[in-house]
């Protein structure tokens, strides 16, 4: 036995009361216990069974139908609270009904007089319970013939064992029994020809043939100090199906329960025509205390249905109740629970004010249902006709479909098509001007979007970011696009700015090169046209002005730099050449005949101008002058040379002329008879007289004279000589009897 209260049998009177009271409420949830609300059949016939099925009392070992009398622990409740998942339904305790209400207490309690349910038994030892004494057993029977090929009903199991006995050795117990024959595929008939009658609990977890009790759906741990294993023998997934489970602490939230599951839906396949009986218990477990209680859905024990179910824009992310034209496809889901195994054609009538084919996709007049398929769909195109037109309407009517265990009635559904709200995008300068005076300037653009169906986006054509601002230097005019899109759209919205920039021409400079002598000063000039005034000029090294004084030591670029109004910059450069300073030089050469008459040779570097001074008071400007000074004497001449820049030089030497004696016989003569140097003679000054005499290269004199105006003219006899060399001999009679003697040779040549 649990070391829990037993609760006492209270008197009659107490008993009477209660089963008296009238509907008590507590925050958002209320039981009514009163009759016929206490009742087992008619809370099946009224509050539990949807309005396509029949249900009766089972009938007795007699063969008359089964005495089920009312119970306090019977009721209707009523809970305004999502949360739990059922709004109404049968509510069945271990305790009075109104024990589940928050701020109530239950004073009922059955001591074990009853006989055990062998059905309960079996669901205590399937959880490894340690005890099988049953309290407090409440329960309802009912019997139907299956009109389908399954049947259904949604129910949540709670219980105030929760908050201390999870995996204890014992729980409460309840389970929901299904009698009959064919239940789940299992054959109708024995071999020997007898009716196959199977007992198979609906009360089971999700997809497995657990039992729901405390130790198999929990907050997946065990309460106080009670060992995990005992859940663990109940269920071994018993901690990941915690997420079954939902704790109430304390009782004071929605129920006056610890703890209870989802709604979960009791289920099993039938076979169509066949008689079954359900029997759906719940009873403490080795004492009266820590109720439980379970909640049978209102409704929910129906025949089988087709449904019909619509979805809005799948794939669009916004929510809406309507088919937006040219979105994503909007769907009519049709689905059956019952007659999986029949071929089952669905006909269809289409209604509206929308036309079929031109406002929406076609739509089929039929779907049909394969054996083994449950569902099907049609997909609803809204086409996007680009019309401003009110909502129209598609009516969907699904005709009644009959099997041969049932007819479903028909159903219809309404779409309303509307007209989708299209994207509105604009280009716009939001910093700067539409017309820029120079190219690379900066404007500011900024595109905005507004409407469109769900998710929108905008970008600029050139910035694949997305960003809805664009900064833009264009170097000429341009024209910008900005998109916008939605979810529904195949082609982006469009809208353009165009930027104009006014026409450039670019910068251009111009400079003289410029020549100066070494040492002088020049102002140089950087000038510039085109572009846009007012130009900014600097000198690299130098002033922010266009004229700039320089004395460069040698020949050199001066760089500078032209920034118009625009920001663009040219560069450019003035050549300066430092000239190279002329040398003036110059030789001398007397006349041998004349030693006063002097010939002048200019070595200057440059003669572009030339200025001779002789010593004696005369000039010459030729380049090469001769000159004849009148006596002999030193002289002091001087020659001044510019070139074409003026750059000048000058040179002074003084010449010493004599009047000495001069002899002067050339080293060659040709005489060939073109009366160039065809013959040979002695230029003599300063002398008295002479002879001179000419030998071969045999030493025969071949010509001898003493008259300074006579010359050679290379013959011997009347005949030319032949050429080579030849030597002479020359005797000069000089003033007061002095003598002297020259010896040379010559060539002639022929």
């Amino acid at each position: 036995m649990r070391a829990r209260n037993i609760w006492s049998f209270k008197l009659a009177v107490s008993m009477a009361f209660l089963a008296l009271l009238p509907t008590l409420t507590a925050q958002n949830m209320t039981v009514n216990s009163t009759s016929p609300m206490d009742q087992p059949m008619w809370l099946v016939q009224n509050v539990m069974v949807g309005p396509n099925m029949t249900v009766f009392s089972p009938i007795g070992p007699l063969g008359t139908p089964l005495s089920q009398p009312a119970s306090v622990q019977l009721g209707k409740f009523n809970i305004n609270n999502p949360s739990f998942g059922l709004d109404s339904g049968i509510v069945m305790v271990s305790s009075n009904a109104f024990d589940v209400v928050p701020g109530q207490s239950g004073t009922y309690t059955s001591y074990p007089t009853q006989t055990p349910s062998a059905n309960l038994t079996t669901v205590l030892s399937a959880i490894g319970s340690s005890s099988s004494t049953q309290y407090d057993r409440a329960g309802i029977q009912f019997s139907f013939v299956a009109p389908g090929d399954s049947v259904k009903f949604d129910y949540v199991f709670a219980s105030k064992e929760y908050s201390s006995y999870t995996c204890s050795s014992f729980n409460d117990v309840f389970g929901f029994f299904l009698i009959g024959q064919g239940i789940n595929g299992a054959p109708m008939w024995n071999s020997n020809g007898t009716p196959n009658i199977d007992t198979v609990n609906l009360a089971v977890i999700p997809g497995t043939t657990t039992p729901v009790a405390v130790n198999t759906i929990n907050q997946g741990f065990p309460s106080g100090s009670w060992p995990a294993s005992n859940c663990l023998t109940a269920n071994p997934n018993y901690v990941s199906n915690a997420v079954y489970y939902n704790a109430n602490s304390g009782g004071t939230s929605i129920i006056n329960m610890e703890g209870f599951t989802d709604v979960f839906t009791a289920r099993a396949s039938v076979s169509c025509g066949a008689l079954y009986t359900i029997k759906m218990f719940i009873c403490d477990v080795s004492d009266g205390a820590l109720n439980s209680a379970v909640f049978i859905g209102a409704r929910s024990f129906e025949l089988p249905t087709i449904s019909l179910s619509q979805a809005w824009n799948q794939g669009n992310s916004f929510n809406d109740s309507t088919v937006v034209e040219g979105c994503s496809p909007s769907w009519l889901y049709l689905e059956r629970q019952g007659a999986v195994f029949d071929t089952m054609v669905v006909d269809f009538n289409i209604l509206g004010t929308a036309t079929s084919g031109l406002d929406y996709s076609p739509f089929p007049p039929s779907v049909t249902l394969l054996p083994g398929v449950t569902r099907d769909s049609i997909q609803i195109w809204a086409y996007d006709d680009g019309l401003a037109e009110p909502q129209e309407t598609i009516e969907v009517v699904m005709q009644p479909v009959s099997t041969n265990c049932a007819v479903y009635p028909a159903q219809y559904k309404t779409f309303l098509i509307r007209d989708k709200v299209e994207v509105t995008v604009n280009a716009s300068v939001a910093q700067g001007n539409d017309t820029l005076q120079c190219p690379g300037q900066q404007s500011i653009l900024l595109g905005t979007f507004t409407a469109g169906e769900g998710n929108t986006s905008g970008w600029w054509g050139t910035d694949t970011t997305g960003g809805v601002q664009l900064t833009v230097n264009p170097l000429g005019t341009e024209t910008y696009y900005f998109y916008g899109i939605d979810e529904c759209m195949d082609s982006a919205a469009v809208d353009s700015v165009t930027i104009y920039v006014l026409p450039y021409d670019s910068v251009m400079t111009y400079s003289d090169t410029t020549w100066i002598c070494p040492g002088e000063s020049v102002e140089i000039k950087a000038e510039a046209r085109y572009g846009t005034p007012p130009y900014t000029i600097t000198w690299t090294g130098g002033p922010a002005d266009s004229l700039w004084t320089v004395t460069p030591s040698s020949s050199r670029w001066y760089n500078f730099k032209v920034v118009d109004q625009c920001g663009f910059i040219t560069r450019d450069s003035v050549w300066v050449g430092v000239a190279p300073t002329p040398a003036a030089a110059f030789t001398y050469l007397p006349n041998p005949s004349n030693p006063l008459n002097v010939q002048f040779n200019n070595q200057s570097s440059d003669t572009n101008y030339v200025a001779w001074y002789f010593g004696d008071g005369d000039q010459s400007a030729d380049v090469n002058p001769v000159h004849s000074y009148s006596k002999p004497g030193t002289y002091y001449v001087s020659l001044a040379v510019a070139d074409s820049l003026g750059c000048a030089d000058s040179v002074t030497v003084p010449i010493e002329l004599r009047m000495d004696y001069y002899v002067y016989i050339p080293t060659a003569f040709t005489p060939n008879g073109d009366i160039i140097n065809d013959r040979i003679k002695v230029e003599a000054l300063g002398i008295e007289g002479m002879q001179w005499e000419i030998f071969n290269r045999w030493g025969l004199k071949v010509y001898s004279s003493d008259d300074l105006a006579e010359s050679w003219d290379g013959t011997f006899g009347g005949q030319p000589v032949p050429e080579g060399v030849y030597s002479y001999r020359l005797m000069i009679f000089l003033p007061f009897g002095n003598v002297t003697e020259q010896h040379g040779t010559f060539t002639l040549i022929r």
